[in-house]
């Protein structure tokens, strides 16, 4: 999940993560109004990677709903992306413009500390390193420094992620220790022993059988993703030729 003000990058972050140009990006504040999700996978692990509006007092009512489900997304997350525009942390002279934006990612912070749940990550990453000067550079705190633009820095914020998401690497492959996964696990397994044993008794009642494996899978879907019936249908009509 991605939080920031307008223009700090989180749609070019987006883009750059998931290799293609998913999210609209453009010079206008404001430009992203509503969320923008994908799954994207670093070294095999599935991460879900939300784009949404840019955090500030909202201009119109459209805008203004942007913002609300941005906040929304943002109180769910596992972990948050606070990304920041270097470009506009310093100005020579300590323009007016440097402190404001300043003070308005403290009183994001601040929000942040107090919706998230205590044990939500929260990694800082400062954007358009290949545009700000040293002073930009000096001034900011600790965190990831990045330019979506270029990739600078991306690979290091990959592993950021991997290790806030219990990613390890181990002698024998990839392992990766989540108890919300492994829950969803648990539960995917009851259900294919319910629909199991549906089957072996003989003469199945298809209507249960049907929903146990329903179940399955939305519990699976909580790991890789959710699969609905509208992306099975674009999923048909993407492959096959169907007449009247």
């Amino acid at each position: 999940m991605k939080a920031g003000q307008p223009n700090a990058g989180k749609s070019s972050l987006l883009n750059a993560l998931a290799g293609a140009e998913l999210a609209i990006v453009t010079p206008i504040a404001g430009t992203t109004r509503d969320k923008v999700s994908q799954l994207i996978q670093i070294e095999g692990v599935p991460l879900h990677v939300v784009d949404t509006a840019g955090l500030r007092e909202a201009l119109d009512e459209v805008e203004k709903i942007g913002v609300e489900r941005a906040w929304a997304e943002i109180e769910s997350a596992d972990a948050v992306l606070f990304l920041h525009d270097l470009t506009r942390q310093a100005s020579p002279g300590g323009e007016q413009d440097a402190i404001n934006y300043i003070a308005v990612d403290a009183d994001i912070a601040r929000v942040l500390a107090q919706k998230l749940p205590q044990n939500t990550k929260v990694i800082d990453v400062w954007n358009k390193s290949d545009l700000a000067h040293g002073a930009a550079l000096k001034t900011a705190p600790g965190g990831v420094f990045i330019s979506a633009k270029t990739g600078a820095g991306l690979q290091e914020l990959r592993q950021q992620l991997l290790q806030v998401v219990g990613w390890q690497a181990a002698p024998e492959g990839v392992f990766m220790a989540r108890e919300r996964h492994v829950r969803a696990l648990r539960q995917v397994e009851e259900q294919l022993a319910k629909a199991h044993a549906q089957i072996c008794a003989g003469n199945p009642a298809l209507d249960l059988l049907a929903e146990d494996l329903r179940q399955a899978q939305l519990h699976l879907s909580e790991i890789t993703g959710a699969f609905t019936p509208d992306d099975l249908l674009g999923e048909i009509f993407s492959r096959f030729c169907i007449g009247k």
